[in-house]
């Protein structure tokens, strides 16, 4: 059985993986950012925005969570939809494909969310 807590974890890893890349390359463009410069350039900088897509799968998640609701049927085929490997649209698959082909600690995270998702 799937445990909820601990694909929440394991997307948590995952989420940080990828700001964590995204900074490194803002930076090396940039400068070096506080870290609340960089929330703010995460938050406003239309190139980061499809991250939007897995931090609300996490808040739907939290929320859930939060509030001992079943999640909506369907929950982990979302999340495998969402963090498909395979060419898909929409604005986060393409740049997450990347990263996972570029940044080892994403891929390690990614592996992390499907196996939890077993």
């Amino acid at each position: 059985m799937v445990s909820l807590s601990e694909v929440r974890l394991r997307l948590l890893d995952l989420h940080k993986a990828l700001i964590d890349a995204e900074r490194r390359d803002y930076e090396r463009l940039h400068g070096r950012q506080s870290d609340t410069d960089f929330l703010e350039v995460l938050v406003k900088d239309p190139n980061l925005s499809w991250l939007g897509a897995l931090t609300a799968l996490i808040v739907r998640l939290d929320e859930a969570q939060e509030d001992g609701e079943a999640l909506e049927e369907g929950w982990i085929e979302q999340v495998r939809k969402l963090l498909t490997l395979s060419v898909a649209s929409g604005e986060f698959n393409p740049k997450y494909r990347q990263l996972t082909q570029q940044v080892p600690e994403v891929l390690v995270a990614h592996g992390a969310v499907m196996q939890a998702l077993r």
